[in-house]
């Protein structure tokens, strides 16, 4: 069989092992904003599933109110 190029899938969702891997936190820090609704997760089957957009804008608002705390901050 030839070589076929095949394109890379990209990825929507992860797993909340993963999105602590793909941010450098700790995966409890990653479950605890879950829980606490912060972070939106999805269940699909038995499986948890962070989506990347969720976050990337949970990131996000953390990353805001860090700004707003610094400026505040003498």
């Amino acid at each position: 069989m030839p070589y076929q190029h095949v394109r890379p899938v990209p990825v929507v969702a992860l797993s909340p092992t993963q999105a602590a891997a793909s941010t450098g936190l700790n995966p409890e820090r990653i479950q605890a904003a879950i829980r606490d609704g912060s972070l939106v997760a999805v269940r699909v089957g038995t499986k948890t599933r962070v989506l990347r957009s969720s976050l990337e804008r949970w990131l996000l608002s953390h990353a805001a109110a860090s700004r707003q705390t610094e400026q505040v901050s003498p």
